[in-house]
């Protein structure tokens, strides 16, 4: 469980486990931090990717589940979770899995319910570069799109 006093770990409607904002945040707030106390060199389910073979499992990222409209961004940089907009206390703290995520070890079928919905989420590898412009991306997940010969930018 986190150790801060905004977010909280909730049973959301559809019966898994995620973060939710304890009281009404700004757009910009830092929710949580992390430090890099263990670095993975292969993925889990529950790593995230913070640079080329390098990941983190920190309590601060378990329960932030995946949104095609997120609400906050997980700075692989800073190790920080960051309000996107406003989130009213109460709301899922969710996060875009392809920002920090080249591929993913478990993709799985989106459920957000958003219009703009992705479907299958596999990471950024597999998403053209249209869509991952109207995203905030990690550098590493900008260098890897950019080798591929495409600006995510």
């Amino acid at each position: 469980m986190p150790r801060n006093d905004l977010m909280d770990i909730a049973t959301l409607p559809s019966g898994e486990k995620g973060y939710v904002a304890r009281e009404d945040l700004p757009a910009g707030a830092v929710i949580a931090s992390w430090q890099e106390s263990a670095v993975d060199s292969e993925p889990t389910k529950f790593t995230i990717q913070v640079g080329r073979g390098r990941h983190v499992d920190a309590d601060e990222v378990r329960f932030l589940n995946h949104s095609c409209v997120p609400s906050t961004f997980v700075d692989a940089t800073t190790g920080n979770v960051v309000a996107l907009h406003p989130i009213a206390a109460g709301q899922s703290l969710t996060f875009f899995y392809p920002s920090t995520e080249w591929g993913m070890t478990a993709p799985f079928d989106c459920a957000c319910g958003h219009a703009g919905c992705l479907g299958k989420i596999t990471g950024a590898e597999a998403l053209p570069a249209d869509v991952l412009r109207r995203y905030a991306l990690n550098d590493h997940i900008r260098e890897l799109v950019a080798e591929r010969g495409v600006d995510a930018d």
